[in-house]
């Protein structure tokens, strides 16, 4: 077993599988972790539960962990805004498996008017991935890219608070340039991914009726930020 199998079954073990809508969402969560933990390589078998429809957000969010684990043994533990990402991208995996016409408890949780909560600091939580992968240059850092931008102009569309959708909007134009460019590992690319990070993190962990300007640094960072590489 590979030191990645032991961190998974460590992360897998403590996820708050109760939490999930219906008895059949546990036995897919069940099904996946089984599968990730007796796999010969789990790494090459989050690979492969990266391609699957609607399960990239939840692998990715399971690479970066075990990352952060391999590199900090320390954080091998599930923190609070590690169960908000997982929950929020398994139950988004579980809608798109749902069949057409018809919507899961999960669904109803993820689609539809805007974001919840839960959704506004699994977005930061995910953008925070992209940003430590950016600063250590990990290798998953394209997929982390591509799926942010997903994401983010998925986000745009919903609609919801006018920052958060300005900021999705700008965020996904942002990370097309950079990819286009080949810019992942510049310097200017990592401030300005490190900034917004931590000012989206904070906008997320606040409570909606004091969040006024709190976006705005980053927003203005994300408006100009061609001037940065003239």
């Amino acid at each position: 077993m590979t030191q990645s199998n032991e961190i998974l079954r460590t992360l897998l073990s403590n996820f708050p599988v109760a939490e999930l809508s219906s008895g059949e969402h546990q036995g897919v969560f069940e099904s996946v972790k089984n599968r990730l933990i007796e796999a010969p390589d789990s790494g090459e078998e989050l690979k492969n539960l990266y391609r699957v429809t609607g399960f990239s957000q939840f692998a990715l969010g399971l690479m970066w962990m075990v990352d952060r684990a391999e590199k900090k043994p320390g954080q091998i533990a599930i923190g609070l805004e590690d169960e908000t990402l997982l929950l929020s991208s398994f139950r988004k995996a579980m809608a798109e498996q749902s069949f057409p016409g018809q919507q899961s408890d999960s669904a109803a949780e993820v689609g539809g008017g805007g974001t919840g909560e839960a959704d506004e600091k699994a977005f930061a939580g995910q953008i925070e991935q992209f940003s430590e992968s950016v600063q250590s240059g990990s290798g998953g850092t394209r997929m982390f890219l591509e799926d942010l931008v997903t994401e983010s102009e998925t986000i745009a569309r919903q609609g919801g608070a006018s920052e958060l959708v300005e900021f999705s909007s700008l965020l996904a134009e942002f990370l097309k340039f950079i990819s286009e460019r080949e810019l992942l590992d510049d310097v200017r690319v990592i401030n300005i991914v490190s900034n917004v990070s931590s000012t989206v993190s904070q906008w997320a962990n606040t409570l909606p009726d004091a969040r006024t300007g709190i976006l705005e640094e980053a927003l203005n960072m994300l408006r100009d930020f061609k001037t940065q590489f003239e």
